[in-house]
């Protein structure tokens, strides 16, 4: 409790709310490996065999996926393009989970496995940059110890919420999506609670006009030109 209280009131422009927004991602990114077996087999009608091949092209959807990363965040920043990546992701499940039970053929499931893995591999790196940066200086052991914690924090939410669906009747495509939305909230957050950029790197002691400034400094001593020095050398005298 000590340390969420420090958090917020310290870091309320990035890691407060990069860690609020992780609670939700990663309930929703852990719950698919688990839900999307269930839904393949249930639905679409994959065998063994086939579930392991759709995870196959999945892994290799994330190669193109982590290429475009960091195209993506040098254009915007890495929060954006995190949120962008969670609402694509959040897309890509969606129409999957509305459109694979109808399909003529089964295997129609691969290209989705393609697009969830693309999206996978956006997801992650643009994720541990965000945090990355928004990690404060001398305290990165401790930050990335809760980071692991909120990440498990609702790790049981979705799977509750779509066996309680699948038992109760309704269409395993809307448990999908109800593991997706936790996407969407979490992108939701980002927008509305984080800072600009430059305020959250001058907030975790990262920003580039702080290293100028501190290599500035450091110059200033080294030469004897500070204005300590100018200070304590009258009184050394």
């Amino acid at each position: 409790i000590a340390t969420t209280k420090s958090i917020y009131h310290q870091y309320k422009k990035g890691l407060f709310w990069f860690l609020l927004a992780e609670v939700f991602a990663q309930s929703s990114v852990g719950a698919l490996t688990t839900l999307a077996v269930v839904y393949l087999n249930d639905v679409v009608g994959l065998n063994t065999a086939d579930v392991s091949l759709f995870f196959l092209v999945v892994l290799i959807g994330t190669i193109p996926g982590a290429r475009l990363a960091p195209i993506v965040t040098k254009r915007s920043n890495p929060n954006v393009a995190w949120q962008i990546s969670m609402v694509s992701l959040f897309i890509t499940i969606v129409v999957g989970a509305f459109t694979l039970g109808n399909a003529p053929n089964k295997y129609f499931s691969f290209v989705w496995g393609f697009f969830v893995g693309f999206n996978l591999g956006w997801f992650y790196p643009t994720e541990n940059l965000f945090f990355s940066c928004a990690l404060p200086k001398g305290s990165e052991a401790e930050i990335a110890g809760f980071r692991v914690i909120s990440s498990m924090i609702l790790s049981w939410l979705p799977p509750l919420l779509f066996s309680l669906m699948i038992s109760n009747g309704i269409d395993p495509k809307w448990g999908m999506m109800a593991m997706a939305v936790f996407l969407i909230f979490a992108a939701f957050l980002l927008a509305v609670g984080t800072g600009k950029w430059e305020d959250i790197l001058l907030e975790s002691g990262r920003s580039e006009a702080q290293d100028v400034e501190i290599d500035d400094a450091e110059i200033l001593l080294e030469s004897g030109r500070s204005e300590t020095q100018d200070v304590e050398i009258p009184n050394v005298q």
